[in-house]
């Protein structure tokens, strides 16, 4: 029997799914929704990166004779999911840098008066210009913070996957 890589199908599906995911962020940026990460958001983009995990496995699964281990499951869904974090951190700089450029500041605003409302005690008299200052150098950790995220959550659900998808010994 002929060994199938499984290298295309992490590139193939899990450029599907980023271009699926950039879509859909572009939608939101476009209505101008894309400050908002509320709950729906939240659940549509992981929805979104486990059906594609989802799809890459079964479709390795299926050009390799239904026959798959849960080692390349969790492979196959880690690569997508590595695949899925570059695209996105490719993206965030992107609308950072290009689209709208004064993002950032934006998002500091809004978490200031979110604090201000919730917590104005935290701020100490703080004014929102001293907060963004304050903040800006923190920043940076948004990009790291997304590709560790996105590969551990595809990890934890390749693993819970392959407990489902994996074929089982025959006797």
């Amino acid at each position: 029997m002929e060994e199938i890589s499984s290298k295309q199908y992490m590139i193939n599906y899990g450029l599907i799914t980023s271009t699926v995911l950039i879509s859909f962020a572009l939608m939101l940026f476009f209505l101008d929704a894309h400050y908002e990460q509320d709950t729906f958001v939240q659940i549509t983009n992981t929805l979104i990166t486990f059906t594609g995990i989802t799809l890459g496995c079964l479709a390795f699964k299926k050009a390799n004779d239904n026959t798959i281990q849960g080692s390349s499951v969790r492979k196959i869904g880690t690569g997508i999911s590595l695949v899925v974090a570059i695209v996105s951190v490719i993206y965030t700089l992107f609308l950072t840098n290009v689209m709208e450029p004064d993002y950032m500041d934006k998002v500091l605003e809004i978490s200031y008066d979110q604090t201000m409302q919730d917590y104005p005690e935290a701020l100490n008299d703080m004014d929102l210009n001293t907060f963004i200052e304050n903040s800006k150098p923190y920043t940076v950790i948004m990009y790291p913070i997304i590709l560790i995220s996105t590969l551990l959550f595809g990890f934890i659900y390749s693993a819970i996957l392959a407990l489902f998808i994996k074929t089982k010994k025959q006797l």
